[in-house]
């Protein structure tokens, strides 16, 4: 066993043992012996030091060997005593940058996932009327609507997709309280402002006098998107 310190005891703390012709007096803990009247290491002593233990009194020119590894040493001597601080406190520093860094990145790359993840957004799921036509978006990515047109649904980055064959068509979408609002892109992308046309949620819809009080409402309270003109 390698000991780090090693207890060098005072004389008055040695119990004496007889002495005689033959047998030297050791003291208690075993490391001292009693020759010609000094108190002399004994080789338990001397095998101890050979293995590496330190007296408690000696603190210059250790030769630390195997008992630094694995270890950071933070020498309390002057001369260079800042390097090994400054190095623990770069390594910290490193890796607070790294887990915050780590968070952010983790962050921003959740949000840009869920920005251009496909799905079918929940709150849309049912049915979606105005006195001109029903729209009945199933959970299963289906669709049904009056004229026919559309198959299947699903919604990306604020976008709504009807998909018929190998066409679809491309709506922005809101969804404000119990009003669905839609305004198509064209051709080149551009998102055809004018055209901008409205659901109610449920069946009531198709009451051309309930929906134009609702629309009317909307309108007045502030409630439609910019992007839709009425």
């Amino acid at each position: 066993m390698l000991l780090t310190k090693l207890y060098t005891p005072h004389i008055q703390d040695l119990s004496m043992q007889p002495m005689d012709s033959t047998t030297p007096q050791v003291s208690d803990d075993g490391y001292w012996m009693l020759v010609d009247g000094n108190w002399v290491p004994t080789q338990l002593q001397n095998d101890a030091l050979s293995k590496g233990a330190i007296p408690h009194d000696q603190k210059q020119g250790l030769d630390l060997g195997n008992q630094t590894q694995g270890l950071v040493i933070i020498s309390s001597q002057s001369k260079g005593s800042g390097k090994p601080l400054m190095i623990i406190g770069g390594i910290a520093a490193g890796i607070v940058l790294l887990i915050a860094l780590s968070s952010v990145l983790y962050v921003w790359a959740s949000s840009l996932a869920e920005d251009e993840y496909i799905r079918l957004d929940p709150e849309l799921i049912g049915d979606w009327t105005n006195p001109e036509d029903k729209l009945e978006l199933k959970k299963n990515g289906d669709v049904t609507e009056s004229t026919g047109t559309f198959e299947t649904w699903y919604t990306k980055s604020g976008d709504i997709y009807f998909e018929e064959g190998i066409y679809y068509y491309k709506f922005k979408y809101l969804l404000d309280d119990d009003i669905l609002f839609l305004a198509p892109y064209d051709e080149d992308g551009e998102l055809s402002e004018g055209d901008c046309i409205a659901y109610l949620e449920g069946l009531n819809g198709e009451s051309e006098s309930y929906f134009n009080d609702k629309i009317e409402q909307a309108q007045a309270d502030g409630r439609f998107p910019e992007w839709c003109s009425s």
